[in-house]
């Protein structure tokens, strides 16, 4: 699977996250090596580099050490500061990517009206597609997105929500521009939901399609750890906020879930200026595409 020479002017970077076995990460580490002409970044812990002599290994990829193990959201924060391509690919050493189309891929990414990701199709050990498709849902006072299969017997893009794990083909300058993974959010889930839904308030898709598939090799399914975290309150903050009134926005408190510093210090300053839709608008909207 060589990539084609529109890579080859720095347009895109491959960062494969280390979170499985030491074999897992240099198999994938060899295949990437092998397989994709373009800059390749591993983010790992020191400890895991010196334990495996990576960098004298592998002299040609760029390496990202963090002194220990943090969250899926920093360290993907980490990459788009460090890659300075235009685009970049999120993997895990996990995973085995099964499917890149990259000419389909650039042609939807560098559309004006382009999504902010591309997440892809996920698939298990046995070749079952996972229900990695998320929409928006409340239940009560929470929002819990439901779960659906994507097609992967026609070549579309479909809405998600949020990219599942972190997954995806991003675009760098509007990952920045969007203020990326929010670092004082602990769970991955909450972290991933939160960059997601400010996508969709702010204006712009995320989109799903077999073009980009990967597989778990030794995962037959995928579950996601939905508990409260720390920082939870301010993923709601963010999201539920803000109520769109007669085209102007509103702020209103999201009771229970509230963080009083970030509301005054954020919302009601920053965010309320920028936003476009908000969460009901959203769900409403997202059932009349479905339903078409």
């Amino acid at each position: 699977m060589k990539i084609s020479s529109l890579y080859r002017q720095q347009q895109l970077a491959v960062a494969i996250i280390d979170c499985g076995t030491s074999e897992e990460l240099i198999s994938s580490l060899d295949w990437y090596v092998a397989n994709m002409n373009l800059a390749i970044h591993l983010v790992t812990t020191q400890d895991r580099e010196e334990e495996l002599d990576l960098v004298e290994r592998y002299p040609d990829v760029t390496f990202i050490l963090f002194k220990n193990m943090s969250t899926t959201g920093e360290y993907i924060n980490a990459l788009a500061d460090e890659c300075q391509t235009t685009f970049f690919l999120t993997m895990r050493t996990d995973t085995i990517l099964i499917e890149y189309d990259g000419a389909q891929l650039m042609q939807v990414m560098q559309d004006r009206n382009h999504p902010a990701v591309i997440t892809p199709v996920m698939v298990s050990s046995t070749g079952e597609v996972l229900p990695t498709l998320r929409s928006p849902h409340l239940r009560g006072k929470e929002i819990d997105p439901l779960s659906f299969v994507p097609k992967v017997d026609e070549p579309v893009f479909e809405d998600n929500l949020y990219p599942m794990m972190g997954l995806g083909l991003y675009d760098r300058a509007l990952f920045q521009r969007l203020r990326a993974f929010d670092e004082f959010i602990s769970g991955e889930y909450y972290q991933m939901l939160d960059y997601g839904v400010r996508c969709h308030l702010f204006g712009y898709g995320i989109k799903t399609s077999r073009h980009f598939s990967i597989q778990f090799p030794s995962r037959m399914s995928l579950i996601e750890d939905r508990s409260d975290c720390e920082g939870m309150n301010r993923f709601y903050t963010k999201a539920m906020s803000i109520r769109r009134i007669a085209g102007k926005n509103v702020v209103e408190k999201w009771k229970p879930y509230v963080d009083k510093e970030l509301l005054n210090t954020e919302i009601k300053k920053k965010q309320i200026i920028i936003q476009k839709t908000d969460f009901f608008a959203l769900m409403e909207n997202w059932k009349q595409r479905e339903q078409s």
